[in-house]
């Protein structure tokens, strides 16, 4: 027994097949096992020569196994059997087998008895059994170990007769130096190549049906390069360690299994040299016949020899470059003489080895050229699905002839495009293949179907774009129009202009798509959708109008307010009724505002109650509020009285709805809601605020008007003047002088007063009244002044030449007598004429400031 560092390392069996006894027995005791009960087990790896058996043990269990120094050059390492103890399981007790690995070249060719003895031994005293093996030999046939393991399968069963499901032995598969290849897959592989395996070996009587997995416990772990990647090949066998380990630090997954049929301590020396005596006295541990081995490994070598020189033919390369590019003529044939010629290599030279090795190795070549070919058929298969399809589009988008339809031309280049490809298949499909080419067949039809179904919704598409954009210009027009002067029916006549809209424009697109197939449900949903644009489209208008409610109803109000029935503007006489006109263009207000508030149908269904009921409700605005917002008492007194009639109906229409309080409209949709009912009595409140002042500047402009027709004073005011004036009145009776200023002053300040144009000015205002006749005054003034010393000037030059002609007259008349006389009547009549003259003037002047005034009012009048 060796002793090293770390633990105790024990041969159990030689490299001739001696078995241990001695040593064995010293052994378990020494390392505790014979006292230990059942709490104990046994691990034992099997696998290739230098394969990194010892090394991985030593890395996952902490023994000492003697390993390969890969300086020196790679040779046997381990002989027979060897056991220890592992030093970093510290529960349970863990005793570690290490075998000689198989396939070495030390025993030679034909001596592979030992390898068979020693994994047979493992498998029938070992708890778990790590078979060590190279992730690059999964699916291999030698390489794997397969004959090994189906041979000590097969003789476990008869040696042993182990009984089903009571203690399965754990088989952990270590694939070593993993690959890019996911453990799944690799799991996947080995699984069926082992349910194979069972299912090819010769089984005894009572265990035909049983499965692999009633005896073994299948496990598997794959870690990285030992030489390559150190750190994770030590990372990773620390995490398998804690599978072997109970206790604390125990991993969910693990491999320990609590068995009744489980050997105590004390009797595992016994039962190893029982074991190994059982398996060397065996004689059907025997290799297979030494020709089947060298056709193995020959015809092996022939097929990757082979393989490698058609991957480094340049026909092939040339080819394969070709057939990525473009359509390669005669494609298959090419391919199929390549292959060929490869298959005749390896024929030429495998015939002279086993006839089954060497089919099966023929297989194999196959099926890795098959492998290599197959990448280039699919892209020529792709090619030629292209083309066809190609050729089908550029066809299918020619101008049609006059009267084809577009599903005939679709069928017509449809099969067509089938055809061609049927055509060109020979010249790619690989002869003494068993491809399938019907996938692609398939696509090519999937993919016209889908072209024409795409074609065919393309043109729908642009063609119901057009017709929907036709329909909305149609209701643009009109609606644009209708709701700038609303008519009473203004929504069925909007109806109307909608589906005279929508008529036309699906007359126009049924005659577009014509001919592409469309079914009845598809013209429908077509007449739906255009309708539909139609309506969003009114839709818009509508909102537009919506929004623009106040401004609306302020011009409603003020076509009937401010102009009469024959639409001339109202000059608020004091014959003009305010109070009637002012509801009655608030009546029309508030029609309009119902029109506003949501959309209603085509007029010819009757109105639901409950729109109905809405509908008045909000013309009843106009009844209720009226005269409350016209800013008179005696505006409101008419409303109420013009109005009393049309409230009491008003108010029996819209019993059973209550604008003030409601939050929507009753019977009408979220969709058909323009204003809702707190947005329409908002717009209302506005509109009575804005519409009051108008009706108070005719309230003004009548009364003003009224005081101006009524210029004379009041009786009292005229008695005041008799009784207090009456001693002024005396004084200038008898003094003439006084009589005449006055006349002259009245009749200046008159003509000043009419120059102003006082009456008109004030009629705008006191402010704006005072302002206007402030700046007025003086220009006023100067202009009277004026007026009157140019008259004054024109009668004095006039007055001397009349004199002149009286005193001729009366000289030739009379002598000096008469002349006293004459003069004392020439004195008189120049008095009486003078008398006359002045009067003249003054009834001028008075008549030309009368002319003045009356030009200045009428322009006053005019301008206001």
């Amino acid at each position: 027994m060796d002793r090293a560092a770390g633990g105790q390392v024990l041969q159990v069996v030689s490299g001739d097949g001696s078995f241990n006894t001695e040593g064995v027995d010293e052994f378990v005791k020494d390392t505790g096992v014979e006292s230990s009960g059942v709490g104990y087990t046994v691990v034992a790896i099997m696998g290739p020569q230098s394969s990194g058996k010892s090394t991985l043990l030593n890395n996952l269990f902490g023994t000492r196994f003697e390993e390969m120094d890969a300086l020196s050059g790679r040779n046997q390492t381990t002989h027979g059997i060897w056991l220890a103890r592992s030093t970093k399981v510290a529960a349970p007790t863990t005793l570690v087998m290490d075998l000689e690995g198989s396939d070495g070249r030390e025993r030679g060719e034909d001596d592979t008895s030992f390898e068979r003895q020693s994994a047979l031994f493992a498998l029938a005293a070992a708890d778990i059994v790590l078979v060590n093996m190279w992730a690059k030999d999964v699916g291999r046939e030698s390489g794997a170990g397969k004959p090994l393991l189906k041979t000590i399968f097969q003789v476990n069963l008869k040696l042993f007769q182990p009984a089903p499901s009571r203690r399965r032995t754990v088989l952990l598969f270590v694939f070593r130096d993993r690959t890019k290849t996911p453990l799944e897959k690799l799991v996947d592989t080995w699984e069926g190549d082992l349910q194979r395996m069972w299912d090819s070996i010769t089984k005894p009587p009572q265990y035909e049906d049983a499965a692999l997995t009633d005896f073994f416990e299948l496990q598997y772990a794959a870690l990285s390069n030992y030489e390559d990647r150190a750190e994770d090949f030590l990372a990773e066998t620390v995490l398998l360690r804690r599978r072997f380990t109970a206790g604390e630090g125990a991993d969910e997954s693990s491999f320990l299994r609590v068995s009744d049929e489980k050997l105590p301590g004390h009797a595992l020396a016994l039962s190893m040299a029982k074991v190994w005596e059982v398996v060397k006295e065996h004689r059907d541990l025997n290799l297979p016949a030494h020709r089947v081995m060298v056709a193995n490994i020959r015809c092996g070598e022939l097929m990757a020899e082979q393989l490698a020189a058609f991957k480094a033919d340049a026909a092939w390369h040339a080819l394969a470059e070709e057939a990525g590019a473009d359509l390669a003529p005669a494609f298959g044939q090419r391919a199929a003489d390549l292959m060929d010629s490869c298959l005749e290599g390896y024929d030429e030279e495998a015939r002279y080895f086993e006839a089954g090795v060497s089919e099966a190795r023929r297989a194999d070549l196959v099926e890795a050229l098959e492998a290599l070919v197959r990448p280039a058929f699919e892209a020529q298969l792709a090619l030629l699905r292209e083309l066809a399809l190609t050729v089908f589009k550029q066809q299918l988008q020619q101008e049609a002839a006059p009267g084809e339809r577009f599903v005939d031309r679709a069928q017509r280049y449809s099969s067509e495009a089938m055809e061609q490809f049927d055509s060109q298949l020979s010249e790619v499909v690989v002869p003494d293949t068993e491809w399938d080419v019907a996938p692609a067949r398939a696509q090519l039809q999937h993919d016209i179907s889908a072209h024409v179904q795409t074609t065919r919704l393309e043109h729908v598409g642009r063609e119901l774009a057009a017709a929907q954009k036709a329909a909305q210009r149609g209701v643009s027009s009109a609606a644009m129009s209708l709701f700038e002067a609303p008519p009473a029916d203004l929504w069925p006549r909007l109806a109307r202009v909608v589906a005279k809209a929508s008529s036309k424009a699906c007359a126009a697109l049924v005659a577009s798509v014509q001919g592409y197939g469309l079914e009845g449900a598809e013209v429908e949903g077509l007449y739906a959708d255009v309708a539909a644009a139609a309506r969003s489209q009114l839709l818009v208008h509508a909102h537009e109008a919506a929004n623009t409610a106040l401004s609306r109803l302020k011009d409603r109000f003020n076509q009937v307010f401010q102009r009469d029935e024959h639409g001339m503007p109202r000059t608020w006489q004091p014959s003009v009724d305010i109070t009637a006109v002012t509801a009655a263009g608030r009546r029309a207000a508030a029609q309009l505002l119902s029109q506003l508030c949501f959309v209603r149908g085509d007029g010819e269904a009757p109105a639901s109650a409950a729109v109905a009921a809405a509908e008045a409700a909000v013309q009843q605005l106009a009844e209720d509020g009226g005269g409350a917002s016209g800013g008179t008492s005696g505006s409101t007194a008419a409303g109420a009285a013009a109005g009393g009639g049309g409230r009491r109906g008003g108010e029996a229409e819209a019993s059973s709805f209550d604008l003030l309080s409601a939050a929507e409209w009753p019977g009408v949709g979220d969709e058909d809601v323009l204003l809702t009912p707190a947005q329409a009595r908002s717009t209302w409140r506005q509109f009575m605020s804005d519409s009051t002042f108008s009706v108070q500047q005719a309230l003004a402009t009548q009364q003003a008007n009224r005081a101006a027709q009524n210029r004379l004073p009041p009786l009292w005011a005229m008695a005041a003047m008799v009784v207090l004036g009456f001693n002024e009145f005396m004084a200038v009776l008898y003094n003439p002088l006084w009589l005449l200023f006055l006349l002259l002053a009245f009749l200046f300040a008159r003509t000043v007063y009419l120059e102003m144009d006082v009456e008109a000015e004030m009629a705008r205002g006191l402010l704006p009244g005072s302002i206007a006749l402030s700046s007025k005054f003086m220009p006023a003034i100067r202009k009277v002044t004026r007026h009157t010393f140019d008259s004054a000037k024109t009668f004095l030059q006039d007055a001397p030449e009349e004199s002149n002609t009286s005193n001729n007259n009366g000289n030739s008349n009379g002598g000096g007598g008469g002349v006293r006389r004459g003069g004392g009547a020439a004195d008189a009549g120049l008095r009486s004429r003078r008398r006359e003259v002045e009067m003249t003037d003054a009834s001028h002047d008075t008549g030309t400031a009368l002319h003045v005034g009356t030009e200045a009012t009428t322009s006053s009048r005019k301008d206001n």
